[in-house]
């Protein structure tokens, strides 16, 4: 009898936790569903549009400057011409002398489409100072910078299958060199390679074929997005960890470059990095862009180049 009793009792004591385990569930539920909730976003009316100017001078080079309207977050896919600021007047000063920018454009193979952009006549030169004036929409933008910069001798550039950054391990190249002493440095990474259509974007543009290269070879020009700085190592020996852009395969060559660029544009990028970082990594602060430019975003600056080396990939993409 005491046995029956007690697995009674047992069956009882089962049999609540049941009941309240299948509430609890229908609890959880309910609440998980009352916290959804459709919203919809209405684009935000009398947007205005801000300038977007880019204009990099780098010695024995014709100016380019890139000018772009921006545009509302749910405007949808656009290409650069659309973006492109159409009509402006843009100058680049030099002492007395003038160099009048027009409006220009070169093709790029990688992503079958038209890059515009507003060209120079005067090749920038080391040691000059330049002002750049943008006349656009009644409005006048004006930047000034100093091709000053000492260019750095690459010591040796080498194949690492694997390195650790803010995104996990990549492979990709080391480049040793060494600072330029008493002053500040900001330096950044360049790899030109002739690639073809085989040779993928290794993240963002993944899986991307340029249907438009006829079969034939075209020039990329890989910029590093990580800034770095002589800060704390002024006149010492430095090593570059760069991931590159495009994936390779065994015995495809390269040309390196060590870029020096000015504080203003090494600012402007760092931010520029740490912006992409914060949208791909919830545990990294946002970072405002800061521009260079008044009244506009931007950056007008100048780059110094290191001489070329000569890299050759050791082994396919891993």
């Amino acid at each position: 009898m005491n046995k029956m009793i007690g697995l009674y009792r047992n069956f009882v004591t089962n049999y609540k936790n049941i009941i309240i385990f299948i509430l609890l569930i229908i609890f959880i539920t309910t609440i998980i569903l009352s916290c959804q909730k459709e919203i919809v976003v209405k684009p935000v009316s009398g947007y205005e549009s801000q300038l977007f100017i880019e204009c990099i001078l780098f010695p024995g080079e014709i100016p380019r400057v890139y000018l772009s309207k921006s545009m509302p977050y749910f405007a949808g896919e656009v290409i650069p011409q659309q973006l492109f600021a159409r009509g402006a007047s843009i100058r680049i000063l030099k002492d007395s002398e003038e160099d009048i920018l027009l409006a220009d454009s070169t093709f790029d193979r990688f992503r079958c489409r038209w890059i515009p952009f507003y060209k120079g006549s005067v090749s920038a030169e080391f040691g000059r100072t330049y002002e750049l004036v943008v006349n656009y929409d009644g409005q006048t933008y004006r930047a000034t910078t100093t091709i000053d910069q000492k260019s750095v001798s690459i010591d040796s550039v080498i194949y690492t299958p694997e390195f650790f950054d803010i995104f996990g391990g990549h492979d990709g190249v080391i480049l040793y060199f060494s600072d330029t002493p008493g002053q500040d440095n900001y330096y950044r990474f360049q790899m030109n390679r002739m690639i073809d259509n085989t040779r993928l974007h290794a993240h963002e543009l993944d899986g991307l074929v340029s249907d438009c290269t006829e079969g034939k070879k075209f020039l990329s020009v890989d910029l590093g997005r990580t800034i770095f700085s002589d800060e704390n190592v002024d006149g010492q020996a430095m090593e570059l960890y760069v991931e590159v852009s495009f994936e390779y395969q065994a015995g495809d060559s390269a040309w390196v470059y060590v870029q020096s660029l000015d504080k203003n544009s090494a600012e402007f990028f760092s931010d520029l990095d740490l912006q992409l970082q914060s949208i791909k990594n919830p545990f990294v602060e946002n970072v405002f862009l800061k521009s260079k430019i008044e009244g506009a975003i931007g950056i007008f600056g100048s780059v110094v180049r290191s001489d070329s080396v000569l890299f050759i990939y050791p082994q396919d993409n891993p």
